[in-house]
């Protein structure tokens, strides 16, 4: 890529990320024989902008940001080595891009997701790459229609399976992988639907009406499926276990600024105090969140990128590239080279070690760094032309 194609590039997909999760995607295309056709786009949030669909962004652009350039807080490794990093292939999914399109950058789709060693060539989904799970890897979509958006399942052998409701969007797994959660929210309309949906049988196993206007699902973990309004406004944040009839309100949050990880319950709470940012991992309690570890930092970023690992115990800051333990507060500096530049949340391997995507240069590199030494190994580069997008696992 030239340089104005990587400035170009990285200006769309800073851009992209000021989109919510809830802004209705791409779709599944299908042609009369059942099957999908084989035009690749761009991810979601960009074919989202490219229609112009009306979302109010609630978070400021993130802007790129420098591994090289840390705060002055100490760096403490504090969590015990598990020896050496492995180089070898990461085991979390992961999906590159070809522009496809010369004349339209937003014309691009995933080309193929890579897994634990084996590659699926998209099918012709149109639609990005959400989570793993029992047979393949959710794909949410929705474009250009938002009234036909339908989850579809693709296969480890590329067969594309929609699944679910149309007009449903946002797709959270479960925690134990089984099932997944989507919304069907239109707008303007007052009374809305969370519906869970069973990945085996595509069946709807639980669904619950409310009364939220422009309804958006922020995650699924142990307590429950977290829903609220997109607004720009703080909102009430509610909580929803499915086959209970019972929702609780946790609280009152601006959008974006919640994150929680399916495997566990400790949630992250993003605030910003004067010029520093600052991440608190909390756990729900009676009265609402409770916090356990605040971590503040000052870096030249509107919001922060953080990742909580499997089991719950460190959270991770991608801007300022540090590992937090949350029982003890201590804090290890990821070592990548000074040169990487960080685009997106690590994603968390396995407890002890994050996969990264390094942006600089002129083919984008995964990184494999543990989080109690730092240690950073690069086990994945990518072609020139393609871009990497991880996914959960």
């Amino acid at each position: 890529m030239n340089d104005t194609e990587t400035r170009l590039r990285d200006y769309l997909h800073t851009k992209a990320g000021t989109v919510p999760d809830s802004a209705n995607g791409p779709g599944l295309e299908l042609d009369s024989t059942g099957t999908s056709t084989s035009t690749r786009r761009r991810w979601v949030p960009m074919a989202v902008a490219a229609a112009g669909i009306a979302a109010v962004l609630t978070l400021a652009v993130p802007f790129l940001h420098s591994m090289g350039k840390h705060d002055d807080q100490p760096s403490v490794s504090s969590l015990p080595a598990r020896g050496p990093v492995s180089a070898g292939a990461p085991k979390i999914p992961y999906t590159t891009l070809v522009q496809n399109n010369p004349d339209n950058p937003l014309d691009t789709w995933w080309a193929a997701v890579h897994d634990g060693g084996k590659t699926v060539k998209n099918p012709g989904v149109k639609g990005n790459v959400v989570a793993r799970t029992e047979g393949g890897w959710l794909v949410n979509t929705g474009y250009p229609d938002p009234d036909k958006a339908q989850v579809a399942l693709v296969s480890t052998s590329g067969k594309v399976r929609p699944i679910g409701p149309l007009g449903a969007f946002g797709p959270w797994v479960s925690p134990d992988g089984q099932q997944f959660a989507v919304a069907l929210s239109k707008y303007g309309r007052a009374e809305n639907r969370v519906v869970v949906v069973d990945v085996r049988s595509g069946k709807e196993v639980s669904s619950l009406t409310v009364k939220t206007p422009n309804l958006e699902l922020l995650g699924w973990n142990k307590d429950g499926i977290w829903l609220d309004e997109h607004s720009p406004d703080p909102v009430p944040v509610k909580l929803w276990q499915p086959g209970s009839k019972d929702v609780r309100t946790v609280g009152t949050f601006s959008a974006g600024t919640l994150h929680m990880t399916r495997s566990n319950n400790t949630v992250t709470h993003i605030t910003f105090k004067g010029d520093q940012s600052c991440v608190t991992a909390a756990t729900l309690g009676a009265k609402g969140l409770e916090a356990k570890r605040e971590y503040c930092f000052k870096a030249p970023v509107a919001a922060a990128y953080v990742t909580v690992s499997p089991d719950g115990a460190t959270m991770t800051i991608s801007n300022i590239g540090v590992a937090v333990d949350i029982a003890t507060g201590k804090v290890t500096k990821m070592k990548l080279p000074a040169t990487a530049k960080w685009f997106e949340d690590a994603i968390f391997e396995d407890p002890d070690n994050i996969i990264v995507v390094d942006e600089a240069g002129p083919a984008q590199k995964l990184f494999r760094c543990a989080v109690a030494t730092g240690e950073c190994k690069q086990v994945a580069v990518a072609k020139p032309d393609e871009i990497i997008q991880q996914v959960q696992p």
